[in-house]
C-alpha cells in the first residue's frame, strides 16, 4: 500500500486562492515574492485565463520562462499571457513590483518550475539577446512599454497551427513595442503567404539558422532575398530541395536574375560559417557565382545531390572560403564524368583543417580513389569518413584502408562493400561478402587500430535492406541500416 504526501500549508493557500479568482487577483500587490512562480504554474495547469493575465501584468521577476510549463501548446493559456503582456505594455507607469521585460518561449529553465529555490534560478540568460538590446534597457515607445520575446525557432508551414498563427498576427499588430528574437527561422512546404511578410515581427539580427525545406521554387526563394541579408548574425543556412517551377515557362533570364538576387546576398552575412545545399536544381555550372560572395571562411560546406560541371569543381578546390574548412559533404554528387585529379586537389587544399568528408553515392571509381589518395593520407585531423555507395574493387579498398595509417584520429569509417561481392546479375553473393570484408577489416587492424567501421553492400534485391559488415559484431547480417 502506498501513501501520499499531504498537502503543505503553501500548497492549501494556493488551493484556496485559485478556488476564489478575486481573491487571488487582489492578493497579488501583497503576494509573497517566493509564491508567485509556484501559484502561476498551478494557475497556468488548471488553465485559469483570469489570474494568468493579471499575473503576467504583475510578474515580479525580469524574466517568464513560459515555454517550459508547455509541454504541448495550449492556445488559450498562450492568449491569456499575451493579454497579460497588453495590459502591462499599456501602462505609462508600471505597476510597483512588476519587473517582466522578458517572455522566454525557448525550452529552456525546466528546473525553475520544478522547485522554486529563490530568485537566483530566475535568471533569464542573454545570449541570443546579444547587442540587439539588453535586458532591463527597455524604452518607451508610443506611450508604451516595450518587451523582449526569446524563441528557440519559428517553424512556418504552408498552413501553420494556430498557435503560432495566432502569435504572429499579435506580434505583428505591436511590432513597434515588440522585440521577437528567434536563434532558428525554418519554413516548410510551399508557402501560402509571401516569407518576406514572416520576418517583420523579428529582430532579423537575431535570427542565426535559417533552414528553407521541400519543394520551394528559386522565384520563391528570391522573394526571401531581401531579409536574408538583413540576418547580419546568420551562421547556418539550409537550402533543401528547391526545385524548377512547373507551373511557369523556362525563362532563363528571369531565373537568372532570382538566382543573382538570392546569393549576392551572401556578402553581407559576414558571420554565416555552416552552408548546405541539399537537392537544388540550379548549381551547375554557377557555383562560382554562390561562393565567390562568401567574405568570411566556412567551416561546413555540404552540398549534396546537385549537379556540378568540371568548372564547378575547379573553382570549388580554389576558392578562398574554404581554406579552413573542417566539414565537407559532396554526397550524391556525380563525379563520374569530371577529371580524376580534382579530388587529390581539393583534399590537399584542406589537408590541416578537414574533420569531416562524406562522399557517399558520388559514383567514385577506381582511377579516382587513386588520384586522392595522397592527399587524404595527408589529413590527419579526420575523424569520419563515408564513402558508400561508390564502385570500388577489392584492390582499390585495400590501397584506400593502407593510405590511413596516419588518420589516426578516426572514430568512424564508412566504406562501399568491394565490387567483387556481386554477381554478373548484380546480386549479393553472401558467402563472399563476409569473406572479402573480413580481409578488409584484417587489412585495416594491420595497419592501426579502427573504432567504428562499416562495410556496407547496396540494397538486396530479396529483402530490400543493406548487407552491413561490421567491426564490432564480425559478421554479416540483412538488416535496416541509415546513416
Amino acid at each position: 500500500m502506498s501513501f501520499r504526501a499531504p498537502p503543505t500549508l503553501q500548497q492549501l493557500a494556493r488551493r484556496s486562492l485559485l478556488k476564489d479568482e478575486a481573491l487571488a487577483i487582489s492578493a497579488l500587490e501583497d503576494l509573497p515574492l517566493h509564491f508567485f512562480p509556484p501559484l502561476f504554474k498551478d494557475a497556468f495547469t488548471s488553465k485559469q485565463p483570469n489570474i494568468l493575465r493579471q499575473m503576467v501584468a504583475a510578474w515580479p521577476f525580469p524574466c517568464l520562462p513560459l515555454r517550459a510549463l508547455m509541454e504541448t501548446p495550449h492556445l488559450e493559456s498562450l492568449k491569456a499571457v499575451l493579454d497579460g503582456l497588453d495590459l502591462l505594455m499599456a501602462q505609462k507607469d508600471r505597476p510597483r513590483r512588476c519587473k517582466l521585460q522578458v517572455l522566454d518561449l525557448r525550452n529552456a529553465h525546466h528546473n525553475f518550475w520544478k522547485g522554486w529555490a529563490g530568485r537566483q534560478n530566475m535568471a533569464c540568460s542573454t545570449d541570443v539577446i546579444g547587442n540587439n538590446q539588453a535586458v532591463g534597457n527597455h524604452p518607451i515607445l508610443g506611450g508604451k512599454q516595450a518587451m523582449t520575446v526569446l524563441m528557440d525557432h519559428f517553424l512556418m508551414y504552408h498552413h501553420p497551427s494556430k498557435y503560432l498563427k495566432y502569435f504572429y498576427r499579435w506580434a505583428k499588430q505591436r511590432k513597434d513595442v515588440i522585440h521577437v528574437i528567434c536563434q532558428k527561422l525554418e519554413f516548410w512546404d510551399f508557402p501560402a503567404y509571401d516569407p518576406l511578410d514572416v520576418l517583420e515581427v523579428f529582430d532579423t539580427g537575431s535570427i542565426q539558422e535559417l533552414e528553407i525545406n521541400t519543394c520551394w521554387d528559386i522565384h520563391t526563394l528570391s522573394l526571401l532575398a531581401p531579409g536574408l541579408g538583413q540576418m547580419k548574425n546568420l551562421q547556418k543556412l539550409i537550402f533543401q530541395k528547391i526545385y524548377q517551377p512547373l507551373h511557369l515557362p523556362l525563362d532563363q533570364e528571369m531565373e537568372a536574375c532570382c538566382f543573382t538576387e538570392i546569393f549576392s546576398q551572401f556578402s553581407k552575412l559576414n558571420k554565416l560559417q555552416h552552408v548546405y545545399l541539399n537537392d537544388v536544381y540550379f548549381l551547375d555550372g554557377r557555383l562560382v557565382q554562390v561562393l565567390r560572395f562568401l567574405e568570411s571562411p566556412l567551416e561546413t560546406l555540404a552540398i549534396t545531390h546537385c549537379l556540378l560541371s568540371q568548372s564547378d569543381m575547379n573553382y570549388l578546390s580554389q576558392c578562398p572560403c574554404i581554406q579552413k574548412l573542417k566539414h565537407l559533404d559532396l554526397s550524391g554528387v556525380t563525379f563520374v564524368h569530371l577529371n580524376d585529379a580534382f579530388l587529390g586537389s581539393l583534399l590537399q587544399r584542406l589537408k590541416a583543417t578537414l574533420q569531416t568528408l562524406k562522399l557517399k553515392g558520388c559514383m567514385i571509381m577506381d582511377s579516382q580513389i587513386s588520384a586522392l589518395l595522397p592527399a587524404l593520407s595527408q589529413c590527419s585531423q579526420v575523424t569520419e569518413v563515408n564513402f558508400v555507395k561508390n564502385v570500388l574493387s577489392l584492390g582499390s579498398l585495400r590501397k584506400l584502408l593502407q593510405h590511413t595509417a596516419n588518420l589516426t584520429q578516426l572514430t568512424l569509417e564508412k566504406y562501399p562493400a568491394p565490387d567483387e561481392v556481386y554477381d554478373y546479375t548484380g546480386d549479393i553473393i553472401p558467402d563472399r561478402f563476409v569473406q572479402l570484408c573480413s580481409e578488409l577489416m584484417d587489412t585495416l587492424k594491420s595497419i592501426r587500430q579502427p573504432k567504428q567501421v562499416y562495410f556496407e553492400s547496396e540494397r538486396c534485391f530479396y529483402c530490400k535492406k543493406f548487407f552491413i559488415y561490421n567491426l564490432e559484431a564480425r559478421l554479416c547480417s540483412c538488416w535496416g541500416y541509415t546513416n
